[in-house]
């Protein structure tokens, strides 16, 4: 009985640093807006104010979105009530968020709550890892066969794992901190935000292969030959 192995297993893992296509800024906002209708709360001053800021940069007001929205009415409830306003600014481009931080921490009663890269779909360079990946997985299946005597047949199972830019175990922004304390406090400028200048994250991808073999003197057809 033969016991050489049917079967070669392996896993390669490749990765790339990507650039982000914008970054996303979450706001909270404290003030006050007249009810009645959500165009009516758009008319506060301070998200004007930051429709204006965002306009400057090149961000429009489609991209602002309300995520939530907070009343605490008082006895004046139709004509200006107290609210809490939590905002996604999407679509920042990565080299105005420094001055777009800059700008909201100008503004009272605006705070940042979180920054979230956005990379899109990365079609090309998951196509580019993909094809690296299974290209390493077979020649180290080659390497392997050849050596041990053995001669590829065909593929058994492919599976990938991929791992995302926004993925990582540390925070998406580590450097939020820095920038939701300039937004609370006087501070120099430099300091909330040199570490957002490095935008870019890590898209990678595990493949991991098996791949039927024979023996050289198998009659089977096999990868490399095409025939037996």
């Amino acid at each position: 009985m033969s016991m050489q192995p049917d079967r070669i297993e392996t896993q390669v893992t490749r990765e790339t640093w990507v650039a982000p296509t914008g970054i996303t800024l979450q706001v909270h906002v404290v003030g006050t807006a007249s009810v009645g209708s959500m165009a009516a709360v758009r008319k506060s001053k301070e998200l004007i104010a930051i429709q204006e800021l965002m306009r400057g940069l090149g961000v429009g007001e489609d991209k602002i979105r309300i995520d939530s929205l907070t009343f605490a009415a008082g006895e004046r409830w139709f004509s200006g009530s107290s609210v809490e306003i939590d905002l996604e600014i999407r679509e920042v481009p990565a080299q105005s968020v420094p001055e777009a931080l800059g700008g909201l921490a100008s503004l009272k009663g605006v705070s940042l709550r979180g920054m979230r890269r956005e990379y899109g779909p990365l079609s090309a360079q998951r196509d580019e890892l993909l094809r690296a990946a299974v290209a390493e997985s077979m020649r180290q299946a080659r390497l392997i066969a050849d050596a041990a005597g053995l001669r590829l047949r065909s593929v058994h199972s492919l599976s990938q794992q991929w791992g995302e830019p926004n993925d990582d175990s540390e925070p998406p922004y580590p450097m939020a901190r820095g920038g939701r304390a300039k937004l609370m406090a006087s501070a120099d400028d430099m300091k909330g935000y040199q570490l957002v200048e490095n935008h870019e994250g890590k898209l990678s991808l595990t493949v991991r292969m098996e791949l039927r073999v024979g023996e050289f003197g198998d009659a089977a057809g096999g990868t490399e030959s095409g025939g037996g």
